[in-house]
C-alpha cells in the first residue's frame, strides 16, 4: 500500500512545511488543482527539488493539449500527471 498526500488549498512554502512534517511517512505528494492554477508548475519544481525521495503528482487534469502539458509537468519534475480519460493521446 501507498500513501499519498493531496495539496489542495495552500501556497508553495506552506506545502513544503507540511510535506517536511510528514515526509516519512507518505509515498506521493499531490500537487492538486488549486495550488497548480495558482502558483503554476512553479510548484511542482520546488517540490520535487525539496523531496526528489518522493514521487510528485501534478493534478493537472488535462483535457486539452494532453501531451504538451504532461511533457511540461514532467520538465517541472513531476513523476505522475492526471489527464481526463476523455483527453486526446
Amino acid at each position: 500500500m501507498e500513501l499519498q498526500l493531496a495539496l489542495d488549498l495552500v501556497d508553495i512554502p506552506e506545502a513544503i512545511e507540511i510535506v517536511k512534517e510528514v515526509e516519512e511517512y507518505i509515498d506521493i505528494v499531490e500537487i492538486g488543482t488549486p495550488v497548480v492554477k495558482i502558483w503554476g508548475l512553479e510548484a511542482v519544481k520546488q517540490m520535487k527539488e525539496a523531496f526528489p525521495n518522493l514521487r510528485v503528482l501534478a493534478d493537472l487534469k488535462t483535457m486539452d493539449a494532453a501531451a504538451y502539458e504532461v511533457m511540461k509537468a514532467s520538465e517541472a519534475g513531476a513523476d505522475i500527471v492526471t489527464v481526463l480519460a476523455a483527453a486526446e493521446d
